[in-house]
Order: C-alpha cells, then structure tokens, then sequence
C-alpha cells in the first residue's frame, strides 16, 4: 500500500541526524562530542486524498467483489457452469455483488541515537540510525448489494429451482473475506492479518557549517546522505510498513538565525533531498486488479522532497528553560515508475505526490548555562516537542510527540 510508504517517508524526516524540526545554525564548540536520543511515537488510521478530504488509511483496500473475480475463484467444470449461468440471465462480469470494506491502524515508535562531533568550531559532523518498532491492526468487512441478490434469487426461480447452488453461494458471499485471504495466499500474498516488526532504519550521514557568524544574523550549511540500511516493504505484504526506501538520498540545507536578543532568536531553513533512482521488485497492480499482480523487478525514482520551517526560539541562562513556536512545511513530488502499461504505472504513480503542513511547540531544559556557571555537574539537555497536522494531501493524517536527549562531552 503506497499510503504506508508515504506514513514512513514522513516519519523518516523526523529522526534524521540533521532534521531536528526546530533548527538552527548552532554548531558544537571544537573537540565537543554530542549524544542526542531522539524518542518519536505516532499513531494513524485517516489520511487525506488528493483533494484533502480526510478518508480511511485502509481506503486501498476497498475494492468491489466483482462476478469476474467470483467465476476466477473457481476451477474446472464449476467455473463453466458459473459463467453459462450468468450469461444465461444476463449478468456482466464486471457487474458488482458487493464491497469489501476496511479497517487500518498504524502505529509507529522510533528511537535514533544521533551522535555530533566538533570537528572546529564551524564544523559539526553527524550520524544518525533510527530503530523502529511498528505494527499495523487491520480488520476487513464484506457486504452484498443487490447484484448479489439478483444473483441468488436467479439461483431460486422455478425454471432453476438450484437451491443447493444457492444455499453454497451465499454462504461463499458469508465467508468472503476468508476467501479473499485465499486468493491473496493463491497470488503469494501473505493473508490480510496484524503485522508487527522491529528493525534498523537508514543511516544518516551530515555535515554543518557556520558560514556567517555575526552578532545579530547567522547563516549555516548542512550535506549529507541517507544511505540504504533499513528495511523496505515487502511487495507480498499488503499492511507492512518500510523503514528505509531502498536507494541513496542526498540533502542539503541552507538555516538562518536572527537573534533579538541573547535569548531570542527566530530561524528559518529550507531542505532540498534528492532520491536516486533504483530498482526493486513491484507487484505491477492496477486500479481494478491489485490482487492478480505478477511481481516485477522495475526500475523507478521516488520523488525529490522539500521541507521548510520557520520559528521563533528562546533559551533562558538564568534559569536553562529553553522553548520554541513555528511551522513546518514538507513536500514531496510523485514517484516515476518504468512500467509499460498506463494503467499499471498510472497505479503506482497514484497519490505518491505529497504536500502537509504542520505547526510545532517545544518546552525544554538545559543544564549548559548552569554547567559553565560550574554550578552543575553535567552538560546535558531535555526537551519534549509536539507537531500537529493541520493541512494536507495524499499524507496520512498524523500528529508527532518527540523527545530529545541530549549529553555533551
């Protein structure tokens, strides 16, 4: 499910060693290590589709039962018989005999130990490895229509007088979903069920450089790469949830500082990530068929990403209470995808555009003042942050509590 892919792109601009959501052009004194214990929990069942509109994150999954897939689930002289009787009373294949309808939570916990080193006093270098622990609940219904009623009082006439027929094929409508699951085991798809998973993510690799450091304006740098480590999704698996995407990422960013004061300072940055092109297997589905799909190794390109903030933030020396207020943008343009067929890659292709914006609170405590003061033992800080999602497209809709630790030395 694409939608999944999208939930664990945004999660992954979270815990990176250079995305701290509230930035800055700070970099760690020469010689001066850094360890930050990054915490981020969310949970999800809606998104928004093209349009906005919020809707079920299990919308993929609702899909028509049509007669065609009913005569695919049977074999030999049944499969004969079901066909002769729906042309006999004139019912089309792609006629509907009701809706599979679902239900999808998501819910993800991250730990990324980042670790900084000084390497001057302009120059900060990072790495990052979030750690993931994250499951998906999914519970599917099935409802007839009056297709499927037609179908079964057609059964029941007297020139058919096929009771036992009809007695069989309601109790297949009745056992749908399990014979959904067996036609997804038949294409080699695991069974529609809870699926759970701990794992590394992708490794993040960064730079920062203090370009311009003056009195009241700041300017600052970062590079890095996003290289391959963590898990990708399993095309058999139609409720997982990646955590990595599966080729080389290379960002970079320009942050600003304007200071108001030696405790107040507003800040803003913008964030361009390139995504190299790869190639992987990929069940080529379509809008109508995403059962009956033969997995392919496809070459592809997921879409470049921006993101943007703007904040204003403080950190009081008489007392270490550090804080901040602002927003965040985040954009991601539609994956490409070197398939063939239209109605394939139209599928592929479909809702990987993104745009979300969010806005974002922080309140913290550094012990930094008070450690040059040599009035605590120990340089180290704490802060708890909170972002909410107020505006979004083809983004699962999700709100992120985060928590940072951090200890220099």
């Amino acid at each position: 499910m694409n939608i999944l892919n999208i939930l664990c792109s945004i999660l992954l601009l979270s815990v990176g060693a250079t995305s701290y959501a509230f930035e800055s052009t700070k970099t760690l004194p020469k010689g001066v290590r850094n360890l930050n214990v990054k915490g981020l929990y969310t949970t999800t069942s809606n998104k928004t589709n093209a349009s906005g509109d919020l809707e079920p994150l299990a919308e993929p999954l609702w899909r028509p039962l049509r007669f065609r897939n009913i005569v695919a689930g049977e074999k030999g002289l049944k499969k004969t018989q079901l066909e002769a009787f729906l042309l006999s009373q004139n019912i089309n294949q792609n006629d509907t005999a009701g809706d599979f309808r679902a239900d999808l939570n998501a819910q993800i916990n991250v730990w990324a130990p980042v670790f900084a080193w000084g390497i001057t006093d302009r120059l900060t270098l990072a790495a990052a490895l979030p750690y993931y622990s994250s499951s998906t609940d999914v519970k599917v219904g099935f409802r007839t229509n009056a297709g499927a009623q037609r179908f079964l009082a057609a059964l029941t006439t007297e020139s058919m007088n096929n009771y036992q027929s009809a007695v069989e094929a309601a109790e297949k409508f009745q056992n749908a979903v399990g014979r959904l699951n067996e036609r997804l085991q038949e294409n080699a798809y695991q069974a529609l069920e809870p699926w759970n998973k701990t794992a590394w993510g992708d490794l993040t690799i960064a730079s920062k450089y203090l370009a311009y450091d003056g009195e009241t304006l700041k300017l600052a740098g970062q590079f890095g790469v996003n290289a391959p480590t963590g898990r990708t999704d399993n095309p058999d698996i139609l409720t997982d949830l990646p955590f990595g995407d599966g080729q080389w990422d290379v960002f970079g960013t320009v942050l600003s500082d304007q200071y108001l004061n030696s405790s107040i300072f507003f800040n803003q940055f913008f964030k361009y990530t390139y995504q190299s092109p790869d190639r992987k297997n990929v069940r080529w589905k379509t809008y109508e068929e995403t059962v009956e799909a033969p997995r392919v190794p496809t070459d592809y390109k997921l879409g470049d990403k921006i993101d943007a903030g703007l904040s204003m933030q403080f950190e009081q020396e008489s007392t270490g209470l550090t804080g901040g207020l602002g927003g965040l943008y985040f954009r991601k343009f539609s994956d490409r995808y070197e398939v063939d067929l239209p109605e394939v890659r139209n599928e592929l292709q479909r809702q990987t555009g993104q745009n979300a914006l969010y806005w974002q609170a922080r309140l913290g405590y550094t012990t930094l003042p008070a450690f040059h003061r040599k009035d605590f033992a120990l340089p180290l800080s704490a802060s708890i942050e909170y972002r909410k999602q107020f505006q979004s497209r083809n983004v699962p809709v999700t709100d992120f509590t985060q928590v940072d630790l951090n200890l220099f030395f």
